[in-house]
């Protein structure tokens, strides 16, 4: 059975990383070590990567529907500049070639970084989650929607209420008692563009409480 930190996911989500996850520990971050050091990389940064890598470090999941597909895998690397400068880690390579970097924030943050630092979900479990509630939302919504820019603006969201267990900084995700939707914003917080909002509404979804779990943590 794969080796995972206990107590930080839903059954979902714990679920999900067991049935479509794959881990090939490499221990890079315990390898590379003293030769970060040896560069001037702060120790406890560096302290930081190991255990980020011991916690979830070489998981391979399924690619998200955004960002180019996400991280290949989980995984620590220290970036050399203003990102390890910043106390910011890699938090895995990028499944395809993209303008922006994976990274951890000081305060645990997963987000992406180009100019600036933008984050996505308050922790890489937030990252995990949302994962998990995507993959499931599509294979059970009879209808999916993807709108962007001034399509978003269309939505009513004062009459929807955050899904629960998913801590989303720049991403949403959001229900009401007919649809369930994902509002990403990180891309335009890197480009500046309001058209690079995203939402993506699911509907259709047959006795989602009983038979799904769908609100459940």
């Amino acid at each position: 059975m794969m080796d995972l930190p206990a107590g930080v996911l839903s059954r979902r989500a714990l679920s999900f990383v067991r049935a479509h996850g794959q881990r090939k520990p490499s221990n890079r971050a315990q390898r590379f070590a003293e030769q970060w050091i040896k560069q001037g990389l702060d120790r406890a940064l560096v302290q930081q990567a190991i255990d980020y890598e011991r916690r979830w470090g070489d998981l391979y999941l399924p690619p998200s529907v955004l960002y180019n597909g996400g991280p290949k895998y989980l995984g620590p690397d220290l970036l050399v500049g203003r990102w390890s400068d910043g106390g910011y880690i890699e938090a895995g390579p990028a499944r395809f070639s993209v303008s922006y970097d994976f990274l951890l924030g000081p305060d645990g943050a997963f987000g992406i970084g180009d100019i600036e630092f933008i984050p996505l979900y308050a922790s890489v479990e937030g990252w995990i989650e949302s994962l998990a509630l995507e993959n499931e939302v599509r294979s059970v919504a009879n209808e999916i929607r993807k709108l962007r820019g001034p399509e978003v603006s269309s939505l009513d969201f004062s009459a929807m209420l955050p899904f629960p267990g998913i801590p989303g900084l720049s991403e949403s995700w959001l229900m009401d008692d007919g649809q369930i939707v994902f509002v990403s914003r990180g891309i335009s917080l890197i480009s500046g563009h309001l058209d690079d909002v995203v939402a993506i509404v699911y509907s259709g979804i047959p006795d989602r409480e009983a038979s799904l779990g769908l609100w459940s943590s």
